[in-house]
């Protein structure tokens, strides 16, 4: 617990001295800082507000040439609306990690001789990445190279006041993924 001094923006963070070794879009990894944030806002006009949670826990596994599919469980225990988006991840305040990539960067998918223009799991386009800014629920179609992916995402926390659409603050989702050569039987 943390009593603050009176309103305003707060920024609470976690700073690590390196990640894991090996992650492949992250250059030198094991020598790159982890850090990750929140921003919060005390305000008295605004109420009482708690950080959204996240139920899912931040390591997954995926297997190469099939759809990968994540959801953080993310809820906000106010009732305030939240939205998703990417972000490339830190190694300090204000700095993001060196030479980041995202995971299906064409890189990932030649050094494996396949065709990128057909790397999805249909196999009739090229792989894609992203984030639905509603559900949170990330889409990884399909990965490529075995071995580890960190990515990084913000949960946005929004509360309706007076008829306006106030950013209350947001939390940072820094995760790993591990791609492995495997079958993946989807339910």
């Amino acid at each position: 617990e943390h009593t603050y001094s009176g309103p305003g923006r707060y920024v609470i963070s976690y700073l690590e001295p390196n990640r894991n070794g090996g992650i492949l879009n992250i250059f030198n990894s094991i020598e790159t800082r982890f850090y990750m944030e929140t921003v919060i806002n005390i305000d008295p006009f605004l109420g009482c507000n708690n950080t959204p949670k996240l139920l899912v826990p931040p390591i997954d596994k995926a297997c190469t040439s099939a759809a990968w599919f994540h959801n953080p469980g993310a809820y906000d225990p106010d009732g305030d609306s939240i939205s998703f988006e990417f972000t490339v991840p830190k190694r300090e305040k204000g700095q993001v990690v060196n030479n980041y990539r995202d995971p299906n960067n064409k890189e990932f998918y030649d050094r494996i001789g396949l065709d990128y223009g057909l790397a999805n799991e249909n196999g009739d386009g090229p792989p894609s990445f992203d984030i639905d800014p509603r559900t949170g629920t990330i889409t990884w179609d399909a990965p490529g190279a075995e071995g580890e992916y960190n990515i990084a995402f913000l949960i946005v926390e929004w509360r309706k006041i007076n008829g306006q659409w106030i950013r209350m603050g947001y939390v940072v989702r820094d995760m790993q993924i591990i791609v492995e050569d495997c079958t993946n039987q989807r339910p």
